[in-house]
């Protein structure tokens, strides 16, 4: 695996794990707070990583993985939070 497929799994495990998190211990107006933080969050980290590491290269193939991945997992959870 290269090192941009574990920077992306690692953004989507993070964004996971922060999700579950918040579902299990906040209400839910605080939890879609959460969520657009994240959606934010994850996106910012992938431009934020190269921009400190000055590589243009799949930056935006990164955001495209990374967002998709993220609002696939948040969408999830949002089916949880509105069926519980």
């Amino acid at each position: 695996m290269s090192k941009q497929w574990f920077q992306i799994v690692a953004i989507w495990l993070g964004v996971a794990l922060v999700g579950v998190f918040s579902v299990m211990n906040l209400e839910t107006p605080e939890i879609y707070t959460v969520f657009a933080g994240l959606a934010g969050a994850s996106i910012a980290l992938v431009s934020i990583e190269h921009l400190v590491s000055a590589k243009a290269k799949d930056t935006v193939r990164q955001q495209v993985y990374v967002s998709a991945g993220s609002f696939a997992i948040l969408g999830v959870l949002t089916l949880w939070v509105l069926l519980s």
